[in-house]
């Protein structure tokens, strides 16, 4: 029996396929965890530099030059400052009759008028002849001064309207305070400025005159 089944195994080996073991799969690399990914932030926009607020001295200055032939007139000076905020009706008014002595003595003429706070002309000066004032009030007691300037950055020509005062000069240099230059000798009575202006008019009329030249 044994050598009969020989030969056949034989055979059935023959007809058999031979393989070969294959190299067991590898499984896919794994992925470590970790967290998902994201876009980058945005950067932060970086604001716009905001303008520094305006110091007192500079809400002073007229935000207008005026025009070339015309005539700016200014807010009052109000002296000393602790008085500004009592006396707002009376520098209006003030300036309100400086605005009449100037269409009466320079008829024609274009005509800037400040508001509050704009005292002082630009730092090139104004383009025209400025015309200020200076109102300094002690109890009932007012002085009234006339400030008059040729246009550009010229020297201001003090003159006194109401109140008897000494000028150690009747010039004052570009945009310096006037009251530098005055000694007060005598006030008015607040309650009758307006009506005590006329007397000094001719003068102020000379140096508007003068200054539009």
């Amino acid at each position: 029996m044994r050598t009969r089944l020989a030969p056949l195994l034989a055979a059935l080996l023959a007809c058999t396929p031979v393989t070969t073991d294959a190299p067991p799969s590898q499984p896919p690399p794994s992925t470590a965890p970790g967290l998902p990914a994201t876009a980058a932030p945005a950067p932060t926009p970086t604001p716009a530099p905001q303008p520094a607020p305006e110091t007192l001295e500079e809400r002073n200055v007229s935000k207008s030059a005026g025009t070339a032939g015309g005539v700016t007139v200014l807010w009052p000076r109000i002296i000393p400052r602790e008085i500004v905020d009592d006396n707002r009706s009376l520098a209006s008014a003030l300036q309100q009759q400086m605005r009449r002595i100037v269409e009466k003595h320079l008829p024609g003429r274009p005509i800037d008028f400040r508001p509050e706070p704009e005292r002082v002309c630009p730092k090139e000066g104004c383009a025209g002849v400025s015309v200020g004032l200076l109102l300094s009030r002690q109890g009932q007691g007012c002085l009234v001064i006339a400030l008059v300037s040729r246009p550009g950055a010229s020297p201001t020509k003090i003159v006194p309207w109401v109140g008897k005062v000494q000028l150690r000069s009747d010039t004052v240099g570009f945009r310096e305070w006037p009251e530098s230059q005055i000694t007060v000798d005598d006030m008015v009575p607040c309650n009758s400025l307006l009506t005590t202006m006329d007397a000094q008019e001719p003068a102020i009329a000379a140096a508007l005159q003068a200054a539009a030249q």
